[in-house]
């Protein structure tokens, strides 16, 4: 698990008479929100009631109280309650075998 940590500190340099500016940034892996689940998040579900409107969209950058982090399998595996639209909006990254392409 990592930690999002944004304060700078002022670091000796090889000499004594000049300081630079070291900064510690890592990323807090989060969990997939679903009870019982293991895996680490990578879907952010968001839906607007009135609306009855679902998007899954790509892992959102901080976590948002009114969202939810799923993992790929419970993201994949989400249907829209009947009446409501789900959109998916996360970016597709097709990888293709070059043995496997027409050419």
């Amino acid at each position: 698990m990592f930690m999002l940590r944004a304060p700078s500190a002022l670091v000796p340099a090889a000499s004594p008479n000049l300081w630079h500016t070291v900064t510690t940034v890592s990323m807090m892996a989060r969990q997939c929100t679903r009870q019982g689940c293991v895996h680490y998040a990578t879907v952010t579900l968001t839906y607007q009631y009135a609306r009855s409107q679902v998007w899954l969209d790509d892992l959102s950058p901080e976590r948002d109280p009114h969202s939810y982090d799923l993992c790929d399998q419970h993201a994949n595996r989400l249907t829209a309650p009947s009446g409501w639209h789900l959109e998916d909006r996360r970016q597709r990254v097709h990888v293709y075998s070059p043995g496997r392409l027409a050419g």
